[in-house]
């Protein structure tokens, strides 16, 4: 026999649920932005109109009767303690149908009369904790907010445990309303009590000498204490390469008569690092690196980096053996020794380079001096030469950036100068000094633009005498787009490329942002190398693609030369600064 169902149940069910998701209409007016989200988030009824199954009228009713200690509760922490309210609540009819609708006019924002902001005991004086009541829009006759008023307690809290007032407290903190007056009074006095010095310095034991460690502070003790330098410690310690975890932690629990204890705990690092890689460049073609650094070579923190270096056009060996400076962050020794061998279409050459250099920090500029002995031997139009020369030599750089890796503004800039005299163990005399600058603006949200420039010149009595690897070419990926790497300057008589005394080279490009990490550019590149003055300047034009990798820009340019016939691929790999 056959069941039968009767759908009317069902759809009278269907019917009643139905009613009850109908929503009832609540509407705000008079507020928007803040004011509106938090009277929204304080008022009952707006929650309660928003949940399944809906209340019952007469809990709507009770809610409707605290809403305006609700709204007037929202309204002070923005200053407005005299709003005017109209509130209509109409529950007739079925719940579809029903109506909260709520006018709320503010009225004047509460002013600020008095604003009594008071520093006592020894941190009275501390500018840091001066800077952040001088930093506060808290003061006479701006518009009270009490977000403001408890943002100042929280920083004077936060600067004051950072520079080590560890008894500090508010010993008054009140606002006093006169809502009649609609102006608000306020007292605030830190007690700052008084401020711990550095105590005792503990280092664990390290691989390195203590003495070399503690050359690495940027305080000492009986310094008063501060954070920021703490944190500049442990920095310096992980940039030394020594060690793979650095916690410098301040021992509040042995906090005597103002004296803090310090704690340096130590993970050293693998003595050696062993590294190996392969990549392609469109100026080197392909190439493969080995490498052996010796973080520490004795207990003096003495390190060793040997390289091998292998590409289709040049093979280098590099060993540099470095010493750290009376302040190791910035200052630094090095022995090096190199060997090279370049066999591309422009240069033939093989230099052996032994000498040593001091690299500091001078503010935002590095310098570096060196003293190298070079010999090197070249091949130009079959004839080979060779020259033995002593190069003393200074550099300075700075390099200023948002983000090294994905720079969205900065600059950098170089320039350098190098020497050699027969009267100093040398072959010939010369002098050579050169210019190098890059810049990163942002111009929009998406806009880039990047500019280069690059000029050198060589005094020197005759041009031949110039080894291959200290004369100027232009041209590849760094240089003129558009024409081989080093295809530009001087040419032979066989019609080879033969470096020159001078150079001039510049780059403009743009660059816009059409996804995450991911770049479209075009760019104009012009330049030469060049013995005479009247040389013509070579143009390369081109678009190119950037990708955002972890390890900085990636790019990818094809270019043309404006000058002649041909096209050319570039692919680099490397911060634009």
């Amino acid at each position: 026999m056959p069941v039968l169902f009767s759908l009317r149940p069902l759809t009278f069910c269907l019917l009643l649920f139905s009613a009850q998701l109908s929503a009832a209409q609540f509407t705000l007016e008079g507020v928007e932005n803040e004011l509106a989200d938090n009277v929204r988030a304080l008022l009952s009824i707006d929650d309660a109109l928003e949940r399944q199954p809906l209340p019952t009228v007469s809990r709507l009713r009770y809610l409707h009767r605290k809403a305006p200690k609700e709204i007037r509760l929202a309204l002070e922490p923005y200053g407005y303690y005299q709003p005017t309210l109209t509130l209509r609540l109409d529950l007739e009819g079925e719940p579809e149908r029903w109506l909260v609708a709520y006018q709320v006019e503010p009225g004047p924002q509460m002013q600020i009369r008095n604003a009594r902001l008071v520093l006592e005991g020894e941190g009275s004086t501390d500018e840091a904790l001066q800077q952040v009541i001088a930093d506060s829009p808290v003061k006479p006759g701006a518009a009270l907010r009490h977000s403001d008023y408890s943002a100042l307690k929280s920083a004077l809290q936060s600067r004051a445990a950072e520079r080590g007032y560890y008894q500090a407290g508010f010993r008054s903190s009140e606002i006093r309303v006169d809502v009649a007056a609609n102006r608000a009074d306020i007292e605030l006095v830190y007690a700052t009590g008084p401020r711990a010095r550095i105590g005792e310095i503990r280092l664990d034991p390290a691989p390195v000498s203590e003495s070399l460690l503690r050359r690495y502070l940027p305080f000492q003790s009986g310094d008063p204490v501060n954070t920021a330098r703490l944190i500049e410690y442990q920095r310096n310690l992980i940039n030394s390469n020594y060690f793979a975890d650095v916690e410098v932690r301040p021992l509040l629990d042995e906090l005597t008569d103002a004296e803090l204890p310090v704690a340096v705990k130590l993970t050293p690092q693998k003595r050696s690092l062993y590294q190996g890689g392969f990549g392609y460049g469109t100026d080197t073609g392909a190439r493969m690196q080995l490498g052996l650094t010796r973080r520490w070579v004795n207990h003096q923190g003495h390190t060793l980096d040997t390289r091998l270096r292998v590409s289709q056009i040049r093979q280098q060996f590099t060993t540099s053996y470095q010493i750290p400076g009376f302040q190791p962050t910035t200052d630094r020794f090095a022995f090096n020794f190199q060997l090279e061998d370049e066999q591309s279409d422009t240069i033939d050459a093989q230099t052996l380079s032994v000498g040593g250099s001091w690299q500091k920090q001078l503010g935002d500029w590095e310098r570096r001096l060196a003293l190298d002995w070079q010999q090197e031997t070249w091949t130009f139009e079959n004839e080979e030469q060779d020259s033995t020369l002593l190069i003393p030599s200074a550099r300075f750089s700075r390099t200023q950036a948002d983000n090294r890796l994905n720079t969205t503004r900065g600059h950098q800039i170089s320039f350098g100068v190098a020497a050699a005299a027969k009267s100093l163990l040398s072959d010939t005399d010369l002098l050579q000094l050169d210019v190098r600058g890059k810049r990163v603006d942002t111009l929009s949200d998406r806009w880039r633009l990047l500019t280069r420039a690059e000029v050198g010149m060589t005094l020197i009595d005759s041009v031949d005498d110039l080894p291959a690897s200290l004369r100027f070419y232009a041209g590849g990926d760094n240089s003129v787009r558009g024409y081989d790497y080093q295809s530009l300057g001087p040419k032979g008589d066989d019609g080879e490329v033969i470096g020159g005394r001078y150079l001039v080279a510049g780059s403009v490009e743009v660059d816009y942002l059409v996804r995450d990490n991911w770049r479209v550019a075009a760019f104009v590149d012009t330049g030469n190398a060049f013995d005479n003055t009247d040389t013509e300047l070579k143009t390369g034009a081109g678009i190119g693609a950037r990708w955002q990798s972890p390890v900085g820009p990636v790019r990818l340019d094809f270019a043309v030369p404006l000058d002649e016939d041909g096209w050319q691929i570039h692919f680099t790999l490397g911060p634009d600064l």
